[in-house]
């Protein structure tokens, strides 16, 4: 990993203040597009999961031209995961997972799952961390009213990024209510669990 990178990463985190936006983050973004996104993503894993969404969120530009294989190749660099026991609720350790299931709304757990490169004890430890933070996969209202294209990205940009996505048939809209989610995780679990041991 590249240390200039860091060093920018490590500054943007320290100087940041809980003053979350684009105004904020979009100062940097020249420098952010000279690496590499899923890196970038890698070393803030250790972040807190809001202000790695809210780095995101605030910058489209790094994100909002990726592939279905560019997400996969994403998956693959923040690999291997953390134990989702052995972390607190609040690290970003699966923030890919965590960004497109809650704010671009599609299958990220099931799109995990399908890829082969993942070993069985990668698709355990995701499908316990989903059921642990299952109920934040959700987006609020006041959330929602963050998505306006100042303060983070519009919603527009999300649901166009949405459709893409669905488009190439590769991945599923995530259209479950909590309790359906959380339903569909603990079947998963234990079918993997069932199949797998």
């Amino acid at each position: 990993m590249q240390q200039d990178m860091v060093n920018l990463l490590n500054k943007i985190y320290d100087n940041e203040d809980y003053c979350y936006g684009i105004d904020y983050f979009g100062q940097f973004l020249n420098e952010l597009k000279k690496y590499d996104f899923a890196e970038i993503l890698a070393y803030q894993a250790k972040f807190p999961v809001s202000y790695v969404l809210s780095f995101m969120l605030s910058s489209p530009s790094l994100w909002i031209k990726m592939s279905y294989l560019d997400w996969v190749r994403v998956m693959s660099v923040l690999n291997p995961r953390p134990k989702p026991f052995s972390r607190e609720i609040c690290d970003a350790g699966y923030i890919d997972i965590h960004f497109l299931c809650k704010y671009i709304k599609v299958n990220a757990i099931e799109m995990f799952l399908q890829q082969n490169q993942f070993s069985n004890e990668d698709k355990k430890k995701l499908l316990q961390c989903s059921k642990k933070v299952s109920d934040l996969l959700f987006v609020d209202e006041i959330e929602i009213e963050n998505l306006d294209g100042n303060y983070f990205v519009d919603k527009d940009v999300t649901d166009s990024v949405k459709f893409a996505f669905l488009s190439t048939g590769k991945i599923s809209e995530l259209k479950y209510s909590r309790y359906e989610l959380s339903k569909y995780i603990g079947r998963q679990l234990k079918e993997f669990l069932i199949i797998k041991n």
